[in-house]
């Protein structure tokens, strides 16, 4: 099936961006003690207490777009890249400046093994579709050498415990890879894997399908330091 032609890669990095700042908004703000904590405050700061609870779950809720359309991106920018060692070298050198924001935004420590950034899923999602690309017939041990590799993903990014992490995410990075020429079913088996986890996400898929092939406007660097550097300055709105 073909799809009418809408949203461009740029757009949907520009979608997913804005999901993730309001999603991350929602749960930064949120642990400060202000919200958290049920005190007599007056009139005007309890309806501003009650309004952020109210708002809070749906910004929440809207940050479910945005991983689905990160994993998306991240198999066309490899479909697409001229070089590939170089967009490895990207995703793991972000991955690292992220992680010290992340832990900082998410448990206040300088540095959780608890937890890891979204980054580190998207890296062994990228090694994942590397070693299956290289397996280019279905003979029984490729397709051996195939479930092993995936398995060895969806384990490493379950002894990391990144973010998104575990079968979800590497299975999805997987199904959108393999079935990246299958419009329909790549956008149903894709909602399926991640209905596991979350059903509003489950709209990002109809934004996929009408993708229209076309990068847009490239903000490269951009939408890789707009990661780390939000995380800095929502703590920092936390803290004033």
């Amino acid at each position: 099936m073909e799809t009418k032609p809408f949203f461009s890669g740029s757009q949907l990095k520009w979608i997913a961006i804005i999901a993730m700042l309001l999603d991350h908004t929602a749960k930064i703000i949120s642990f400060h003690p202000f919200f958290t904590h049920s005190v007599p405050f007056g009139n005007e700061t309890s309806s501003l207490i009650q309004l952020s609870q109210e708002i809070f779950p749906i910004f929440i809720l809207i940050g479910r777009l945005a991983f689905p359309l990160f994993c998306f991106l991240l198999v066309e920018g490899f479909i697409h890249t001229s070089n590939t060692k170089k967009y490895l070298i990207r995703l793991c050198l972000f991955a690292l400046v992220s992680e010290i924001p992340y832990d900082l935004a998410f448990s206040h420590q300088v540095i959780d093994l608890e937890s890891q950034n979204v980054f580190f899923t998207l890296l062994i999602g990228l090694l994942v579709i590397i070693g299956l690309e290289k397996l280019q017939d279905y003979s029984i041990k490729n397709v051996l050498f195939s479930i092993a590799i995936v398995g060895t993903g969806i384990y490493l990014a379950e002894w990391l415990r990144s973010d998104y992490g575990g079968w979800i995410g590497i299975l999805l990075i997987v199904v959108l890879y393999l079935l990246r020429d299958f419009l329909l079913l790549k956008c149903l088996l894709g909602a399926l894997v991640l209905l596991q986890n979350s059903w509003f996400g489950l709209f990002a898929f109809i934004l996929i399908y009408f993708y229209n092939g076309q990068r847009g406007k490239q903000w490269k660097y951009f939408f890789y330091w707009f990661y780390p550097v939000h995380l800095l300055v929502l703590i920092g709105i936390q803290q004033f």
